[in-house]
């Protein structure tokens, strides 16, 4: 069954500690890259894929989010807000979205993260959106097992790039979560479609030892349980920038110019 997904959910309430001092003072989501806001680029990805109503889970420290883009009416879209407990983890955000989703199919996104096509290609979100037919999709990017940088998530054994006509969207089972001895891998790229299962799966899934939930284990537990995620990978021209430490930062800087 196809979705039509109209709605996001964008968790931005990260404390952004790896960029402080400046954090402390404005929420990495708001740092400007080509003149507009990283959070600015992501609405512009989310409007391009379809979608019409957007939730934003953020912190309290980060009044500033609300305070610049409103109700999204400047934007033909209905933006509404939810604050999260700081250090719950980058779980807690899909939890505060439950009652918001209507038990629909909704796109997941973490603002800090800034992704786009390179000349006219299609978006990649728009690429993962169209004739969803998955309770969970994700964007990944492959690599090398011996050239995983540092601080990827990643979901399990991907198949090499050239072995399918791409775009390919490839199905990560119980059989490919071990990826000790793959030697490619799927890393997630920070824009997911998730399904109702999500907030059950989150709920039986034991925080870290640090006392955080994080998606990426209730999904691999799901997975776990006989289930698959559809994993689309972004092309090499892709384009993509975690944006929560300066040297990613100043890569989009360098990249981004409008």
């Amino acid at each position: 069954m196809t979705h039509t997904i109209t709605r996001a959910v964008v968790a931005a309430g990260g404390a952004g500690t790896k960029m402080a001092p400046i954090t402390r003072i404005i929420a990495k989501e708001m740092l400007p890259v080509a003149r507009k806001p990283l959070l600015e680029h992501l609405i512009q990805e989310l409007s391009a894929a379809g979608i019409q109503d957007v939730l934003f889970v953020i912190s309290s420290h980060k009044p500033q989010i609300p305070a610049y883009f409103g109700s999204g009416e400047a934007y033909g879209m209905d933006f509404s807000y939810r604050i999260q407990s700081d250090g719950a983890g980058p779980g807690a955000p899909v939890l505060a979205a439950e009652t918001w989703t209507r038990d629909e199919p909704y796109v997941f996104a973490f603002g800090d993260n800034l992704i786009r096509a390179t000349a006219d290609g299609e978006p990649p979100l728009r690429r993962l959106v169209h004739g969803n037919t998955a309770q969970c999709s994700v964007l990944t990017r492959r690599f090398s097992a011996d050239r995983i940088p540092l601080h990827e998530t990643l979901l399990g054994a991907a198949d090499p790039p050239g072995s399918h006509p791409s775009p390919h969207p490839m199905n990560v089972g119980r059989d490919r979560l071990d990826h000790t001895t793959a030697p490619w891998v799927h890393a997630c790229a920070a824009r997911w479609i998730l399904g109702p299962f999500i907030f059950e799966a989150l709920r039986t899934c034991p925080p870290r030892s640090n006392g955080e939930l994080y998606l990426i284990d209730a999904v691999r537990r799901w997975i776990s349980d006989g289930n698959s995620v559809r994993a689309m990978p972004l092309l090499p021209s892709d384009l993509r920038f975690n944006c929560d430490n300066w040297e990613t930062y100043a890569d989009a800087i360098a990249a981004i110019r409008a």
